[in-house]
């Protein structure tokens, strides 16, 4: 495949974004092994070199997780190779077993680890300042300010790691990965190395003399490494014979030059930060009376400048917090408070246009799953302001019921709320049932399966302590027989709801009747409205152990988790194995779409393709899950809300571990369907807006016809449509229908 990555034309410009510019610095220093695991903004730093890497003559490949992923390139560096492992700065959490003791061992070939920093968390659910690990790690660190950089700097650390035999960090943040700009490519290494292993174990295997000798080598070479940095391109004065010195790294320092008049004052510029150029920051302030300290989250650079015992203007003054990301305008701000630039006015925020949250796409297979999951406890509820108090849904009701048109027989009964509105009110199935424990005589139950409240009649003497505890006025004693009474949803098809005129009525699910704990992917995009799905996100595969946890704690509830094949993959292996030799009685919620959907769909080891596109065999999910000691494994389509709600419900009363595979690709790598469009059978109950949310499907704000009756116009957007078909299989009305067919 052709890239402009793999363009052999020295001196000239590509456009190039900061991690395809990581990429093409890779290229350039003459890589043999490059590994990584998707995550935003890192991704396109491998994405891009799978794209060249059988043009070029190197390996590339989307690893299991980042710590197979660091492990596959130090392998590679051992034998004197080049390589490159690339991931987010929450990817270096799970790399950073093995790169800590990589800062022991140390490699032949350099070894590069790229590290994508996320101020502001655009994608991301901590905010972290690499900068403090390559402390922690003893490991050299260059940070970048903008794409020419990332190529340069990745370029020199490589140089810099076969200097040192050591790893070496090089960290970007979101804007720098993001970003692009014209920069300007070299030429290509071409070189022939020996690539062999040294199989001295006294290198390589740390055991505890063997590490506690390496770690008196790793000190020496940090001397080492302070001295490059003291002498490194990276860090340059700007003398401007000013008595403001600004020193900053990242682009922060980028930002800072763009606001102010850069020749009135003087500038040192950061880029190998770590180990600190602690004599060039001295040299820099003895030039200057006062230092400006510019830098993004953590204050890395102004407390090291402390260390030296200088003066330093830093975030605490400028009022420039450690959380968030930088802006020109921030920064212009902050210089303003200093009397150094003017504070320029923003214009007023726009404040008419409609939030845009993140949304699951059109036909998003996890948000079928999810309307099935909250389905499993389903209720009717009354849209009081389309309810007009005819009654009808009483008479239909009774009918139904008894074959009487008596409304003190219905189970639903239509009063007055506390604004004077209409409102057809019936038993709301409860999660915690107030009524069922108020029965003294157990007379009352919950059915696990569906949520509804069930009787005993044999039991119940109608003492009416259950309609008192009832706050919905929803239970009803029956004056003849003595015995209660409540809906019962009709076994899920409710007669009142197809026959209110006004469609006032909907048959709605519950999302707080059982604990979901969550993990990382597009489905954590359940949290929000309308599903409110999810309760819980950690850390990649941390909610089956999460779950676990809270069934030995003694939660009473069903506990489900939820995660995606991909995460399953990464860390969610080891979790389910736990639960299976512990016993806990959860169940796994595995959402199979056959790809990393999120950061761009890149494939996973069941999708039967390599970064490098070659064909492989495909992980059977469902094999791996049996070997684990999973007894139950139910597979669904999630498209189907009938079978997967049924489904979920006979996992509720399992005892064991069990997993529910939901299967289906996801709809942005297949052809989109014939689109769905609204008939004129619709009555606006909001069901397919209000319940299950699909983003292609929009209603009007309500509005009042010449006889006060509350219109909301729905509508399908068929250029958004993917024609999943499922909006259809839930509208209670039919009203829903494939292009052309309304009828």
């Amino acid at each position: 495949m052709t890239s402009k990555i793999t363009q052999n034309k020295p001196n000239s410009f590509i456009l190039l974004n900061g991690d395809e510019a990581v990429a093409r610095g890779a290229i350039e220093a003459g890589i043999k092994v490059a590994t990584a695991y998707p995550g935003t903004p890192s991704t396109e730093i491998l994405y891009t070199l799978s794209q060249a890497a059988k043009t070029l003559n190197f390996y590339a490949e989307w690893s299991v997780n980042e710590i197979v992923s660091t492990e596959v390139a130090a392998g590679a560096a051992m034998t004197g190779a080049r390589a490159i492992a690339s991931m987010k700065h929450v990817g270096l959490n799970v790399a950073s077993d093995a790169v800590m003791t990589l800062a022991y061992t140390g490699t032949e070939g350099g070894l590069v680890i790229v590290v994508c920093d996320d101020p502001a968390l655009h994608s991301s659910q901590n905010e972290q300042d690499t900068r403090y690990f390559a402390v922690h790690s003893k490991l050299p660190l260059l940070d970048a300010g903008n794409p020419q950089e990332a190529l340069n700097m990745t370029k020199e650390a490589f140089s810099i790691s076969e200097n040192l035999r050591l790893p070496i960090i090089l960290r970007l943040t979101t804007r720098v990965a993001h970003g692009k700009a014209n920069v300007q490519i070299g030429s290509f290494q071409n070189f022939e190395r020996n690539i062999s292993f040294d199989k001295n174990g006294s290198r390589w295997v740390m055991v505890p003399a063997n590490a506690f000798r390496q770690h008196h080598v790793l000190e020496e070479k940090l001397v080492e490494a302070k001295q490059l940095s003291e002498t490194s391109l990276f860090n340059k004065i700007e003398d401007n014979n000013s008595e403001i010195g600004i020193i900053g790294s990242g682009v922060g320092y980028y930002y800072a030059r763009s606001v102010l008049d850069t020749s009135k004052f003087s500038w040192l510029k950061l880029g190998f930060v770590h180990p600190f150029p602690a004599e060039l920051v001295k040299k820099f302030a003895s030039k200057v009376k006062q230092l400006i300290v510019i830098e993004e989250l953590r204050p890395y650079i102004e407390e090291n400048i402390q260390r030296l015992k200088l003066d330093a203007t830093g975030k605490i003054v400028l009022g420039l917090s450690e959380i968030g990301e930088y802006t020109p305008d921030k920064i212009r701000a902050a210089f303003a408070k200093l009397g150094l630039t003017e504070k320029v006015s923003l214009p007023a925020a726009i404040t008419d246009l409609q939030p845009r949250p993140p949304n699951l796409c059109p036909g998003c297979t996890h948000r079928a799953f999810y309307y099935a999951l909250n389905s499993v406890n389903q209720h009717v509820v009354c849209d009081s302001s389309k309810c007009i108090g005819c009654k009808t849904c009483e008479k239909v009701c009774s009918f139904e019921k008894t074959h009487t048109c008596d409304a003190t027989k219905s189970r639903i009964h239509v009063t007055r709320n506390n604004n004077a509105d209409n409102i057809a009110i019936t038993c709301q199935a409860c999660p915690n049932a107030p009524c069922v424990t108020s029965c003294n005589k157990n007379a009352l139950s919950k059915n696990v399966k569906t949520g509804l409240i069930s009787i005993d009649e044999t039991s119940c003497i109608g003492c009416g302590l259950c309609v008192k505890a009832c706050s919905y006025n929803a239970i009803f004693l029956d004056s003849s027989t003595h015995k209660i009474f409540f809906c019962d949803t009709c076994q899920g098809d409710p007669k009142c709801i197809k026959n209110c005129p006004q469609h006032a009525l909907t048959l709605v699910g519950q999302s707080d009747d059982k604990i979901v704990a969550g993990d990382i992917g597009c489905y954590t995009l359940g949290v929000l409205p309308p599903l409110n799905t999810i309760q819980t996100c950690l850390c990649m595969g941390s909610g089956i152990s999460q779950a676990a946890g809270m069934i030995h704690a003694g939660v009473k509830e069903k506990v489900f988790a939820v995660i995606g094949d991909s995460t399953f993959f990464h860390a969610g292996m080891t979790s389910l194995l736990n639960i299976a030799y512990n016993r806990a009685n959860i169940c796994i919620i595995i959402l199979d779409n056959s790809i990393v959907a999120m950061t761009g769909h890149q494939p996973t080891p069941a999708s039967g393709q390599t970064a490098m596109g070659d064909t492989v065999k495909n992980v059977n999910i469902q094999e791996i899950v049996r070997s684990l000691g999973i007894d139950k494994i139910v597979t669904v389509d999630p498209y189907n809300i009938k079978d997967t709600t049924e489904a979920i419900r006979e996992i509720l009363t399992y005892n064991g571990p069990s997993v529910i595979l939901s299967q289906r690709v996801c709809p942005l790598l297949t052809e989109r369907s014939t689109p769905y469009e609204i008939t004129n059978k619709c009555g606006s109950c909001g069901l397919c807006t209000t319940r299950f949310g699909c983003p292609a499907i929009t209603q009007t704000n309500p509005n009042n016809d010449n006889n006060n009756n509350v219109h909301v116009n729905i509508a399908i957007d068929q250029t958004l449509c993917n024609g999943c078909g499922v909006c259809a299989s839930i509208c209670p009305h039919n009203a829903i229908a494939l292009v052309g067919r309304k009828n």
